[in-house]
């Protein structure tokens, strides 16, 4: 009986068990092209090129008052745990703010057709030309979630 009951319980929770899906650069492909958009207190823009050996790379811009506060320059990659985002960021004069081999890590959380779950960012599309970023940022007052929302701009 203590063996039937084990197999049960065996069987039970391998159906139970999440099933992993493997990702790949491909869950972020819907991101290719220019967004633009509202967020930040100023005016966004956000360009992707499409995936090229497992990669995709990107650039965005904060503009406030006709003028760039901040540009980012963004690769998306796939590592073992998942979908992964690196971030430089630079002054309008180009300066970096991190060191040359240093990055913001958005490490995966979850990839599915129309969102992308990293560590303190989400990005979700919401239909073909819309999608919406939930970013928490650690301001001096401590911890925000910020809203960026985008739509699909001609390039």
């Amino acid at each position: 009986m203590l063996k039937l009951l084990k197999a049960v319980m065996f069987v039970v929770a391998l159906v139970a068990a999440p099933v992993a899906q493997a990702q790949t650069i491909d869950s972020a492909a819907w991101l290719t092209g220019r967004w633009v958009g509202e967020g930040l207190g100023g005016e966004l823009e956000e360009v992707w090129s499409p995936p090229v050996g497992g990669q995709m790379v990107g650039h965005f811009r904060l503009v406030r008052d006709g003028a760039p506060v901040f540009y980012e320059i963004m690769l998306i990659d796939v590592v073992e745990t998942g979908v992964r985002m690196r971030v430089k960021h630079f002054n309008p004069d180009f300066v970096g703010w991190e060191e040359k081999d240093r990055w913001v890590t958005f490490e995966p959380v979850s990839a599915s057709e129309n969102e992308l779950v990293f560590s303190s960012l989400s990005i979700r599309r919401e239909g073909a030309d819309d999608m919406i970023m939930r970013l928490r940022i650690r301001y001096a007052d401590g911890p925000r979630e910020e809203v960026l929302r985008f739509r699909r701009a001609p390039t």
